[in-house]
């Protein structure tokens, strides 16, 4: 994925972009799937997301900070955070 992918795909999803960073509203659910060496990584309940030259940093939920290169950004997924809870992975409900 490039910038000007990513950016137009924030674009379309109507999230404010704020200089170089994108608060992801609390009624939508992020998450991005990034590749590595033999596997695809999910990068889920991505909060904030800033976008520089070179790199992007996703933030998520819980806090944690993940750097990444355009190049290895796979795609991303934005849904209803409301939708999201109700396919909720599990047994019980």
């Amino acid at each position: 994925m490039t910038k000007e992918t990513l950016l137009a795909a924030l674009e379309v999803e109507r999230l404010k972009v704020s200089g170089d960073s994108v608060a992801v509203p609390e009624d939508r659910d992020a998450t991005f799937m990034v590749v590595s060496p033999g596997e695809t990584i999910q990068v889920n309940r991505v909060v904030k997301v800033e976008t520089r030259d070179a790199s992007l940093c996703l933030e998520t939920a819980k806090g944690e900070r993940f750097w990444f290169s355009y190049d290895v950004v796979l795609g991303a997924r934005f849904r209803s955070a409301k939708l999201a809870k109700q396919h909720a992975a599990g047994f019980g409900r």
